[in-house]
């Protein structure tokens, strides 16, 4: 039940932390209204402040949603955390990642070279069906169905032509670009709606930010000057299977602030995607982050889904912390 979390100590924000965070431009907040605003008790306050992660409710916003927040500083400006995040300097924090690289625009095959897959994946793609298996439309079924069988290099080539298809039609038209994934006879899994209703649950950003947060609903309309973007794409292992995520990241800056969204809009295995949005707020000695995500997966909807949520989002922020203790201290290097 495990999402490729955001791969580094970059998304942050839940909804009422962020409100208070981007709120600067009337009153910069201390670092005690933000973590009172984001829902924290005195004494969890207290420990943000002295180093520690500390985790908060989150609302799902489906019956697929894993959500989980906290908070945690970091011993950097939250430019530099900005910049890093832009640039994917901190993508290499999660261990799992085997291989990533940088989209470039309008995208093309060389953007994908360093992706290589192994002959026993190869076959697993040939023979792909529509279910939760894999994350593919029902037009990849048949495109990666169609390749002579044990075929290696046609099945790599297809799975680059594929990631580019999908980042090309998310960069020209959004979340309606996103291509559903087949489970089988009619039904379809439509990750865009779920991304959308992750974007509007952040209330903060339709109040204090409502360009920042129309760009994510919109995109690519509504991109002003100020914002800056980059897409990856990245290979990793999770729970032993090779799993190919699509990402973006935008940011802009509030004052002295940072507020920072990062999209998985294509993700080929093992849960939907997910969307966190962040908000970095300078406080003395580094940058105080608050941070909330949605990770959807089918495998905590149904009957005891909300068992099985509640069990998912303890795990995952477990995962989270180790993660992002480690990019915590690179962040601070």
């Amino acid at each position: 039940m495990r999402s490729r979390m955001i791969p580094v100590l970059l998304t942050v924000a839940g909804a009422a932390g962020l409100l208070c965070l981007t709120h600067s431009a009337q009153a910069q907040p201390s670092a005690d209204e933000v973590l009172a605003n984001a829902g924290l008790s005195a004494d969890a306050k207290q420990r943000v402040l002295n180093g520690e992660f500390v985790t908060a409710d989150a609302t799902a916003v489906s019956d697929r949603d894993l959500s989980v927040s906290m908070a945690f500083l970091v011993k950097t400006s939250p430019d530099a955390l900005s910049k890093q995040v832009i640039a994917g300097s901190l993508i290499t924090s999660d261990a799992q990642v085997q291989a990533y690289a940088l989209f470039k625009n309008p995208g093309s095959l060389p953007d994908l070279a360093g992706l290589r897959i192994p002959s026993d994946e190869a076959k697993a793609l040939a023979g792909a069906k529509p279910g939760s298996a894999f994350n593919l439309s029902a037009a990849e079924i048949a495109a990666f169905n169609a390749l002579p069988a044990g075929n290696q290099q046609a099945a790599q080539r297809e799975l680059q032509q594929m990631l580019l298809r999908r980042y090309q039609a998310y960069r020209s038209s959004g979340l309606a670009g996103i291509a559903p994934y087949a489970r089988g006879g009619s039904s379809q899994m439509n990750l865009a709606s779920d991304l959308r209703k992750a974007t509007q649950a952040v209330q903060g950003l339709e109040k204090y930010l409502p360009k920042f947060q129309a760009a994510l609903l919109n995109y690519p309309k509504g991109m002003e000057p100020e914002m800056q973007e980059s897409f990856f794409w990245l290979r990793s292992i999770i729970h032993g299977q090779p799993t190919y995520v699509l990402q973006h990241t935008l940011a802009v800056a509030d004052g002295a602030a940072r507020a920072v969204a990062q999209r998985q809009y294509y993700v080929s295995a093992g849960y939907n995607g997910e969307q966190a949005v962040a908000g970095f707020l300078p406080v003395q000695g580094g940058t105080l982050v608050v941070y909330s995500s949605h990770a959807f997966t089918e495998q905590v909807s149904g009957f005891g889904g909300s068992m099985k949520r509640g069990i998912g989002s303890r795990v995952m922020a477990d995962q989270l912390k180790k993660m992002f203790e480690v990019g915590r201290t690179k962040a601070a290097q």
